[in-house]
């Protein structure tokens, strides 16, 4: 009999996060734990040892150099359960996921998320660095207001609304990575598509064709998931504002070889825009669906602004863009630009206005599910 649910974590040379997520998945919960480890050395922690001996955790070491997409696919093959939940090795589940995902099964829904735009409860380990508000964040808990309450999805509704911001983030679509997905959901992609994860960035490249195949989905407004954020990790680099480079200079791009062909139309700099805009692209270039339109001159505009040191690659991209056909570029531009400043505001008022709660002096991720529990409790359909 398959486990009920998989959670599944490919990691890379981040061990000291790893092991209090195993230990707290192991404690808190009764999933399958899978971990591709595609580390420069094996784990080394008697307590996940004993876990692996005693079947609670399945551990896979491979020196072989993969991508993040090879990891993450690596990964996926490695796992049994009925319904799965990708998470970073600085991440972890919250309270209630196994009821959440015992309902979507008795109710046959194969896909669950839980936060859209903005997470609903989200941890930084101990030494990370804000640019701006120097360790403010370091060993905090934030949890904004959550209901409990079940909401619809429509999958390619999803879908075209990201469009619209192109290299944003996931908005409402359903995912592998934070959110829940049933294996039967998973297997009907890979018999269409050949594979779930592709380009560059395997959560916004599956999250497209997930959202697009998906029958029945929804959103639960519950911290089900609990993203982290370590120093090593992107959230870390974004927090200090590190997060952007020379495309190449970056071994997560390094990785994939000479085999990675770059779209031209997408500005050939390493950063969250770019990165996700081209996976996006690349999934919506294998559903080839004419009803969807991607943002080039949107992207452009969201690129300029928070990454100006790069304009010359901006540039080329969007002259890129036009010989290739690009139309109606100054309507796209104003329209991103009043976009963009009205995310600005939105995003000051919720840092300065609407804060979410904090919880200080917490010391790992393990220690934020505890006092996430006391406050949340066990997720309850009302």
């Amino acid at each position: 009999m398959n486990p009920l649910l998989s959670v599944i974590i490919p990691t890379r040379n981040r061990h000291e996060y790893l092991i209090p997520v195993v230990k707290t998945l192991v404690e808190q919960t009764n999933a399958e734990i899978i971990i591709c480890d595609n580390s420069d050395n094996k784990l080394a922690d008697e307590s996940v040892d004993e876990f692996i001996h005693a079947g609670r955790v399945i551990y896979q070491h491979t020196t072989e150099k993969l991508s993040v997409v090879g990891n993450f696919k690596m990964a996926l093959d490695m796992s049994s359960g009925d319904y799965l939940i990708f998470i970073g090795d600085d991440d972890c589940v919250g309270p209630g996921i196994e009821d959440i995902v015992q309902w979507a099964k008795n109710h046959d829904v194969e896909a669950v998320i839980s936060y859209k735009q903005r997470f609903i409860a989200n941890y930084f380990w101990p030494k990370i660095k804000s640019k701006y508000f120097g360790d403010g964040y370091a060993g905090k808990l934030f949890l904004r207001s959550y209901s409990g309450g079940i909401e619809k999805i429509n999958g390619k509704s999803a879908i075209a609304s990201v469009l619209k911001k192109p290299g944003t983030g996931l908005g409402s679509m359903v995912r592998a990575y934070h959110g829940v997905i049933s294996r039967s959901l998973v297997q009907r992609v890979i018999e269409k598509y050949g594979h779930l994860f592709g380009g560059v960035s395997p959560d916004i490249f599956s999250a497209t064709l997930l959202s697009y195949e998906v029958k029945k989905a929804c959103a639960v407004d519950y911290p089900f998931v609990i993203p982290g954020a370590s120093p090593k990790s992107t959230a870390g680099e974004g927090a200090a504002r590190e997060d952007t480079d020379a495309l190449h200079e970056r071994d997560h791009i390094k990785r994939f070889g000479p085999s990675l062909r770059w779209d031209e139309r997408i500005p050939a700099f390493y950063a969250p825009h770019t990165v996700w805009a081209y996976s996006q692209l690349k999934a919506l270039e294998e559903i080839n669906d004419p009803l969807y339109t991607f943002d080039f001159p949107g992207l452009y505009v969201r690129c300029a602004i928070h990454y100006p040191e790069h304009w010359g690659q901006i540039k080329i991209a969007f002259q890129k863009w036009k010989s290739a056909g690009g139309k109606g570029a100054v309507v796209r531009i104003l329209n991103s630009l009043l976009d963009e400043m009205s995310s600005q505001v939105k995003r000051i008022y919720y840092r300065f206005f609407s804060s979410p709660r904090e919880h200080a002096d917490i010391t790992d991720i393990g220690e934020a599910y505890k006092v996430l529990f006391k406050i949340s409790g066990d997720w309850k359909n009302k």
